[in-house]
């Protein structure tokens, strides 16, 4: 298996469990929404609680695929790069959708990471 699958089925794991604990925490803590807008500051500091809440449920849910693709490739020793590219491609179609509804600077940034992050995936 090459350096590069090694690489991202690493991160899978890593970024999954820590989307998975962070917005797990979110949700669950009485006052957990207003912890999430300091760590997703990509979104507008203008955004109500409810698009907050919405992010933190998108992004633990994301955490979920990432990390099962991920545990799934170290348990099968085997890298299934079609899985990998249907997270990757939801993934930035999703940061892509964010942008474009919020037109700010950061969740424009935040996308084009996420396209990067697919494209040198693809090459």
């Amino acid at each position: 298996m090459s350096w590069k699958l090694e690489i991202y089925r690493a991160f899978f794991v890593a970024f999954g469990m820590f989307e998975i604990i962070s917005n797990l925490l979110f949700l669950s803590l009485k006052n957990g929404i207003n912890m999430a807008a300091k760590q997703h500051q990509e979104i507008p500091k203008e955004a109500t609680k409810k698009q907050l809440k919405t992010k933190v449920m998108l992004m633990f849910i994301f955490g979920l695929l990432f990390f099962l693709i991920g545990i799934t490739s170290y348990m099968l020793h085997y890298v299934n790069k079609t899985y990998f590219l249907l997270v990757l491609v939801t993934f930035a179609l999703y940061a892509v959708v964010e942008a474009l509804y919020y037109k700010y600077w950061k969740t424009v940034g935040f996308s084009t990471v996420s396209i990067l992050f697919l494209l040198v995936f693809l090459l």
